[in-house]
């Protein structure tokens, strides 16, 4: 009976400590070494991969994974 007033009012609290952090979120921007290594540079990408080619481009997809 403790157990489950304990759980309920984790529960409670959790969900109102959340609500008070939600204006502290900020974005953290990668750095530019990182953007420039990533693998996904190709400025085409996001055309090729939009939902008016999906599913197909699913295809497209699965060959530029490397599977182990």
């Amino acid at each position: 009976m403790a157990e489950l007033r304990q759980t309920r009012m984790a529960a409670e609290t959790s969900e109102a400590q959340i609500a008070v952090h939600w204006r502290e979120e900020e974005y953290y921007y990668p750095p530019a070494t990182f953007i420039g290594q990533a693998n996904m540079a190709d400025p085409t990408i996001n055309e090729r991969f939009s939902e008016k080619n999906f599913p197909e481009c699913f295809r497209e997809y699965a060959d530029l994974l490397s599977w182990d």
